[in-house]
């Protein structure tokens, strides 16, 4: 290993702390439109995603756990919902192989689809099983579809710094 990628790895490192509390902290603001729910895409997640998927080693289960915990610290959920539901959406999604996370946009937003429908889904499931009761839909559907209508800027912007030799819609 050269010492220029060793640098690479410290600066993603960085990049990718600062991304994900950068992410905790704006999930967190409280943000509201008019009279409405609040609006707020997943930024954790999309964080979680994309970094799992450029650098896997950078989110193993444990900070994924990690991450979601202090997020229902931050928001007040019921504690475990958003670090289970974390969990089993990238276990579910995460990308697997010795190519990783390809570089086409359109299957990294769909697999992202997929992942917020699972984590919205076990954040539902969940949260109705602890508060004994129904929690508000239209909160948990506004935020997934908030997500998934963000995730392609975001993705964009992430993965057109990515290197390697394949070429795709992103870019090289």
């Amino acid at each position: 290993m050269r010492p220029t990628d060793r640098n690479q790895d410290w600066f993603d490192l960085v990049l990718c702390f600062v991304t994900v509390v950068v992410g905790l902290l704006l999930y967190a603001a409280p943000t509201r439109l008019i009279e409405g729910p609040d609006i707020m895409p997943a930024w954790p997640l999309m964080a979680i995603f994309l970094w799992s998927g450029m650098r896997p080693r950078f989110m193993p289960p444990i900070i994924i756990f990690l991450i979601g915990l202090t997020q229902d610290l931050l928001t007040q959920s019921p504690l475990g919902v958003w670090a289970f539901s974390y969990m089993a959406a990238i276990a579910v999604t995460r990308f697997r192989g010795d190519d990783g996370m390809p570089r086409d946009l359109p299957p990294i937003w769909l697999r992202f689809c997929l992942c917020m429908g699972v984590a919205g889904l076990i954040a539902f499931g969940l949260g109705a099983w602890a508060v004994d009761g129904l929690p508000d839909w239209r909160k948990l559907l506004i935020e997934s579809l908030s997500s998934i209508l963000m995730f392609p800027l975001i993705a964009f912007f992430s993965l057109r710094r990515r290197r390697g030799s394949r070429s795709g819609l992103i870019g090289g």
